[in-house]
Parts: structure tokens; sequence; C-alpha cells
């Protein structure tokens, strides 16, 4: 099946309104018909400065994900520590 260029030219605009809209109810749908979009394609041809600028926002995405996960394990860890210095019971 094929997506038209107005089909896409329609996603990119309801993607950049729910972005700098801060529309975070629409956000996982947004991403999702983005996700369909990219999964599908083999590879993309894209400008430099386009592909740069991906790679910044990846490297952003990562960090963020990293430091969620490094912080998700401190309280882990903390709880775990003081569930074995005060016993309930």
């Amino acid at each position: 099946m094929l997506l038209s260029q107005k089909e896409l030219s329609h996603l990119v605009f309801l993607a950049d309104v729910v972005l700098n809209g801060k529309k975070k109810a629409a956000m996982e749908d947004t991403l999702r018909c983005l996700l369909y979009v990219v999964k599908s394609l083999p590879e993309a041809e894209l400008p430099d400065s386009v592909v740069e600028h991906i790679r910044l926002l990846v490297e952003n995405i990562e960090a963020q994900l990293r430091s969620e996960n490094n912080r998700q394990q401190e309280i882990e860890l903390r709880f775990a520590q003081r569930g074995q210095r005060n016993p309930l019971g």
C-alpha cells in the first residue's frame, strides 16, 4: 500500500502540532504512526544536516534513558537496603 505525499505531509503537520503544542494525549499515537513509517523503510536517504540532527537527538534520547535507568536502579537499591535494615514484623 502506498502512503501519498499528501498523507505524509499531513502526518508531519500533525506531529509538529503535537510536539510544539505539547499535546501529550496525542503523543503516543503520533509516535506510533511515525514508527510504522520508519519501520517500513529499509533505509532512507536524507540530507547530511538532517542525519546529523537525528544523531544528536538519538544521543540525547539514549542519555535520558540511561539516566532514568540509573536513577531507577539507585532507588531500587536504596529500597532494598532499607528493607534489610528494618525488616517488617
